[in-house]
């Protein structure tokens, strides 16, 4: 559901920026494709942070006198989910992938890798967890979840030197990353063979379709759309509408009638919540009204049919 919303979002970014610039809608839409590909990219990115934080644990490890106790560093350095994803043949590939310096972490990341090391001597997560260095692989899962979320994801200078390697729509791709870094870590279990895939969210056929589909139905039929609207709002001519939640309103309707496999109150629950993000209070208001009598409008006329799961 959170891609999907994820999708949803970008779609109207888009939408409401092909409606003020009136640009080519196939260039918009290119731009679009571009931006979610980022995602993946900067997905990955993470993914092999883990594995370079890993690795520099190691040779910390390696550099130490073995009179000294059990280091914190042995928690990453030792790590069975860690070292499951280092075994990932979807992830090492990328070392042969094209554009490979934006995927993975190379010698000029060091100076950042440093600082993280630093850094997660002095977590709260590892002094809480160094005095027992034995333990079992949902414990250690448990301590790698709580550390990436603890210590990765807040940390500032972390976010500046992402922010200035990758070109981000606000913060939204950040923190999308994040969440499929941190539902990978959770997938992982002892029995996780090599091959297992990774939660890419561009080159996943059924996402990309979903968010192209959305797009192009919204821009193609929108003069169908805005029809409905009007005959809806009576009192409201769709220029007294504004434009955000006008496209807010076509993108729920192309849901309604083009999409049979997601409920329409599905439909209605996310582009509420939707508005919640960029409209104002009154503007939630009118969206929900809008789209409950447009659905039973349509519902009348025996034009919605969905099928599966999406059954009325």
């Amino acid at each position: 559901m959170l891609i999907r919303r994820y999708f949803r979002i970008r779609s109207l970014q888009f939408l409401y920026a092909q409606h003020l610039s009136k640009m080519n809608f196939k260039k918009v839409e290119k731009n679009m494709l571009k931006n979610i590909e980022e995602l993946d990219d900067l997905y990955v990115f993470l993914l092999y942070l883990i594995l370079r934080i890993r690795d520099k644990a190691i040779k910390n490890i390696n550099e130490i006198s073995t009179k000294n106790k059990i280091s914190s560093v042995h928690k990453i350095a030792y790590n069975s989910v860690i070292k499951i994803l280092s075994n990932n043949k979807y992830l090492l590939k990328y070392k042969y992938s094209k554009n490979y310096e934006k995927k993975i972490w190379i010698k000029q990341d060091e100076s950042i890798l440093f600082f993280l090391i630093k850094e997660m001597k002095k977590s709260q997560v590892f002094k809480n967890s160094i005095q027992k260095f034995s333990s079992s692989f949902e414990e250690e899962k448990d301590f790698i979840i709580k550390y990436y979320k603890n210590n990765i994801i807040p940390n500032k200078k972390l976010i500046d030197y992402i922010e200035d390697r990758y070109v981000i729509n606000g913060s939204e791709n950040l923190y999308i990353a994040h969440i499929m870094v941190c539902k990978t870590l959770k997938y992982i279990k002892l029995s996780t063979p090599q091959n297992f895939k990774l939660y890419n969210v561009y080159k996943n056929n059924e996402n990309k379709k979903f968010i192209i589909d959305l797009y192009r139905n919204t821009i193609f039929h929108k003069n169908e759309f805005n029809k409905l609207i009007e005959y809806i709002s009576k009192n409201w001519t769709i220029k007294r509408i504004a434009t955000i939640d006008l496209i807010i309103l076509q993108m729920a309707i192309c849901e309604f009638l083009y999409f049979p496999s997601i409920p329409p109150k599905a439909t209605i629950n996310e582009y509420i919540e939707i508005t919640k993000i960029f409209c104002m209070e009154k503007s939630k208001i009118f969206i929900n009204g809008i789209l409950d009598k447009v659905f039973k409008l349509l519902c009348k006329q025996n034009k919605i049919f969905k099928d599966g799961k999406g059954l009325i």
